[in-house]
């Protein structure tokens, strides 16, 4: 650790939000060693054989790490986090990294980590120059798996003192997804990088672990606080180093009412109600069956959203068939119990890696997928449907639609669904006698034509993640435009207040279940707005109901 002089006075820095909730610590600038040092020597004739079985012990402990990670995970209801590790050790399991690189240690006759570490020294090189946020997320991927092998082959080899990254917040260029997996609230508090966006594997798993992180920091500015105290505000972007008493306590006040984590997550009573007495319904959004056991210590009467595709990621879905999404779906609706469950029929497109031949689009965002993909490649909406339908007779299910953009796609996927329907009927299986229909609230053209559109609707649910997007022409996974990406943006707002006007004078229900509903910080203007159902992570519900239950509607409203 680079030794410097410690600053004296306070000073702000205004960065990305990445994670939410506030730290307070000691920072550790960690300088990180892009270049691997191993030794290089050769292997008699006689012992190649034995540095291949050191090669193949170095992976086998590497995804005996991994897996113990996953399993964490998996106990704290990080799905998001859990799929990102269980990706690693696929990778521990290619053939590049088994076949390869024994043939190559057998050809050269060179030790085990000099010869991983060329080869993925060169991987690495191979693709350096491309721009793509998911070639860039890969390469840290790989690199992040490689460091965890060349510390088994060597362990004389460190990229960095773990020592130094306890009881601190901690300051890198850029973070790979082991760092942030192995950390513990409490143990690393906080993390800042000059680098990252907030759909980066180590964003993910620093939210599901709800550890605060800002990016788009300039390391260089933090050189000189180096063992000074620091305050992390995830949910604004700010990093105050050598922050005043003041703000200390002013912070630390902050930071007594924020709670976020599982284990507040107590029996409750099922009913959430503002100080005036007003009924909010909390509802949970769910991407794992593991989420299931979370929702019911809070005593949830709804599943305000299945991101299904979730359910298959790592998967290509033209490998699912019918049956295989029955069983998964009825399994899911079966845990549910009592609660009503929305299920999103499947978001795709070219941008996830859930398709074995994706034709790459210059925008995907703008481009073939959600609702437009289903209707013009019907076979994958024809077998979600289906198994939806027969997996619903099991609970109480309702359907909903995403980036619906008109009338006429409604209505078509509508149709297709009835026809379904009556084809399962035919063939002797039992469906439900009534399966309400909603759309996600996604782009501006639904919002504009929203009193049209609730003719065709059972309920609808806002999307913000997307609205915002769509909206404010920002690329909310573009961390060169995350700083433009508002939440609380005055258009947003209107929105918002329009859609639920129009829902609610149709009498249809109207929910939000983008990020802002997962923000104590919004809950407030949300319900001023007329916003009376809100579903969000489970990690976050024991906030938002806290966050309701001290509002009085009566006195802001009035």
């Amino acid at each position: 650790m680079e030794k410097v002089a410690l600053v004296s006075e306070e000073i702000r820095l205004q960065g990305v939000p990445i994670s939410g909730g506030i730290a307070i610590g000691i920072i550790q600038v960690f300088h990180h060693n892009e270049e691997w040092v191993v030794p290089e020597y050769e292997i008699l004739h006689e012992h190649i054989e034995l540095e291949i079985g050191r090669y193949r012990l170095a992976l086998s402990k590497s995804k005996e790490n991994l897996r113990e990670l996953q399993d964490l995970f998996h106990e704290e209801g990080g799905s998001e986090g859990a799929s990102i590790i269980g990706a690693q050790i696929q990778m521990l399991e290619d053939p590049l990294l088994t076949g390869e690189i024994e043939d190559k240690i057998r050809a050269s006759r060179k030790n085990g980590e000099s010869v991983f570490k060329g080869f993925i020294s060169e991987y690495m090189r191979f693709f350096s120059d491309e721009s793509d946020p998911e070639v860039h997320q890969r390469l840290l991927d790989v690199k992040d798996v490689a460091a965890r092998v060349l510390k088994h082959l060597y362990p004389q080899w460190v990229e960095h003192d773990e020592k130094n990254l306890l009881q601190s917040i901690i300051c890198s260029y850029e973070l790979v997804p082991s760092y942030t997996a192995e950390a513990t609230l409490g143990e690393v508090q906080a993390f800042i990088t000059e680098i990252g966006g907030s759909t980066s594997h180590a964003a993910l798993i620093a939210k599901a672990k709800a550890i605060p992180y800002v990016s788009n920091i300039k390391i260089d500015t933090l050189k000189v606080s180096g063992g000074c105290t620091v305050i992390v505000d995830g949910t604004y972007g700010n990093v105050i180093i050598n922050p005043s008493k003041t703000t200390i306590n002013m912070y630390q006040r902050k930071q007594r009412g924020q709670s976020v984590r599982f284990d507040v997550m107590k029996e409750e009573e099922a009913e959430v109600r503002t100080i005036d007495g007003t009924i909010i319904d909390v509802q949970a959004n769910v991407e794992t069956l593991a989420d299931l056991d979370l929702l019911k210590r809070a005593k949830i009467k709804k599943i305000g959203l299945v991101r299904s595709e979730f359910l298959y990621m790592r998967k290509e879905l033209e490998t699912v068939g019918e049956n295989e999404q029955y069983q998964l779906y009825k399994k899911l609706v079966q845990l549910a119990g009592n609660m009503e469950i929305v299920f999103r029929v499947f978001d795709i497109g070219s941008d996830k890696k859930l398709l074995s031949a994706n034709n790459h689009e210059p925008n995907p965002a703008l481009g073939e997928r959600s609702i437009r993909f289903l209707l013009k490649h019907r076979k994958f909406f024809s077998t979600q449907i289906r198994a939806i339908l027969r997996a619903s007779v099991f609970g109480k299910v309702h359907l909903m639609l995403p980036l619906v953009t008109d009338i006429g796609e409604l209505i078509e996927a509508k149709m297709h669904i009835h026809e379904e329907r009556l084809k399962l009927e035919k063939e002797g299986y039992e469906v439900p006698g009534v399966l309400s229909i909603g759309c996600m609230v996604e782009v501006p053209a639904f919002v504009i034509m929203c009193d049209q559109m609730v003719k065709e609707c059972d309920f609808l649910s806002i999307g913000t993640n997307d609205l915002i997007q769509y909206t404010l022409a920002v690329d909310r996974s573009n961390p060169l435009t995350s700083d433009r990406y508002g939440e609380a943006h005055p258009s947003i707002l209107r929105m918002i207040e329009h859609v639920v006007k129009i829902g609610h004078g149709a009498n249809i229900p109207v929910s939000i279940c983008g990020e802002i509903a997962s923000n104590p910080l919004y809950t407030k203007r949300l319900l001023e707005l007329g916003v009376r159902a809100l579903s969000c992570a489970p990690r976050y519900i024991p906030a938002i109901k806290r966050a309701i239950r001290s509002i009085d509607l009566e006195s802001v409203c009035s």
